[in-house]
């Protein structure tokens, strides 16, 4: 069945090499913003000087942003409002449903489809940032925090990430459209209040308590990350085995 899921995953992203190429030029972009102000911000919270920057901008990035790596968001059904009407996700999947494929592959390589291309934009986003940073970033964060810092946050976008398979294939182009609005003004809200709340952002709280913990945040992050990621799985299982496509 993996072998099967693997190969069927493999072989959509080779064919959507222009939409992947396409995201992860808009993901370097973001990377280069990013290290600007991460680079601020670990001099604000561990130097001797008052550095003011947009906290809540390197919030949405890391809470909204590296979620969306987990999608070829560059792509035509993202980019297209006529998706909406079309539904090119469910049309694809009503091809596969009546192919020779196991249900269980099928959505085995939806969820294969989602982890490569989160790993491969996460990739380009992490090296962009790291080789943006100034020298003297690293005298406020170590080599160390900072690699804690990345496995910390793509276990996050893994297990948010995990979502998007079952909505492009468990649900309809309407929704497709609608979720990532409701998930950025509730990310957005949710920022705001836990400004209020603590007086910082996430972010700055994130490298407070690797400062402090260092290891267990980024292993529990990944552990949750993977579950979340098998969970949605068969949760998308579930739905197409019951989902009609007439």
């Amino acid at each position: 069945m993996f072998q099967q899921a693997f190969w069927l995953a493999k072989k959509e992203l080779k064919s959507q090499w222009i939409g992947i190429a396409l995201t992860l030029v808009v993901t370097i972009f973001f990377a280069l913003l990013t290290a600007t102000l991460l680079d601020q911000s670990v001099r604000k919270l561990f130097g001797s000087e008052t550095t003011f920057y947009n906290h809540t901008l390197l919030d949405i990035i890391f809470i909204v942003l590296t979620p969306s790596f987990a999608a070829i968001f560059m792509s035509r059904p993202y980019l297209n409002i006529q998706a909406i009407k079309d539904d090119p996700f469910s049309k694809r999947m009503a091809l596969f449903r009546s192919l020779p494929i196991p249900l269980t592959a099928l959505s085995l390589s939806r969820t294969l489809i989602m982890v490569m291309t989160l790993i491969i934009m996460s990739l380009g986003f992490y090296i962009t940032v790291t080789f943006a940073l100034p020298d003297h970033f690293f005298q406020f964060l170590t080599p160390r925090e900072y690699l804690i810092f990345i496995l910390f946050w793509f276990g996050y976008a893994l297990v948010v990430g995990g979502i998007n398979p079952f909505i492009e294939y468990g649900t309809n182009g309407k929704v497709l459209h609608i979720v990532p609005w409701v998930f950025i003004v509730g990310f957005l809200i949710t920022v705001f209040i836990f400004y209020n709340l603590v007086g910082q952002g996430i972010v700055e709280t994130v490298l407070i308590l690797i400062k402090n913990h260092g290891w267990p945040l980024a292993v529990l992050s990944l552990f949750v990350g993977v579950i979340g990621s098998y969970v949605w799985n068969k949760l998308l299982t579930i739905r197409l085995a019951r989902r009609d496509y007439l």
